[in-house]
């Protein structure tokens, strides 16, 4: 199994959950979160003065997959979340040991 963590720009996670949703992905954690890649300065406007903001809002989806499934995970979410513009986001995987649902006690693969 694998953790697969992607971040996005928050007008797309409508799209990356469908498309999630619709390629059978049965449950994800979203989160809102802030940061910054490339770009470190965001310059915005708030009544009437100008200011640089080092941080960007985004959004970080979460959800663990069997390992034959992650890369067609990842290119789900980089079609449905993507851009051509920079600043579009990341995706990464990590290996998840072992999991369990709380509610019922299953482990492994029955879990998720």
């Amino acid at each position: 199994m694998r953790l697969v963590t992607a971040i996005l720009r928050p007008h797309r996670i409508d799209d990356v959950r469908t498309a999630l949703e619709t390629f059978g992905i049965q449950g994800m954690t979203v989160s809102q979160v802030t940061g910054f890649g490339i770009e470190l300065w965001c310059t915005q406007t708030y009544r009437g003065q100008t200011f640089h903001d080092e941080s960007v809002s985004a959004v970080r989806v979460e959800c663990v997959v069997a390992d034959c499934d992650v890369e067609d995970v990842i290119e789900v979410i980089r079609r449905s979340g993507g851009s051509a513009a920079s600043g579009a986001g990341k995706i990464w995987v990590l290996p998840v040991d072992a999991i369990a649902r709380v509610h019922t006690g299953e482990r492994g693969p029955d879990a998720l």
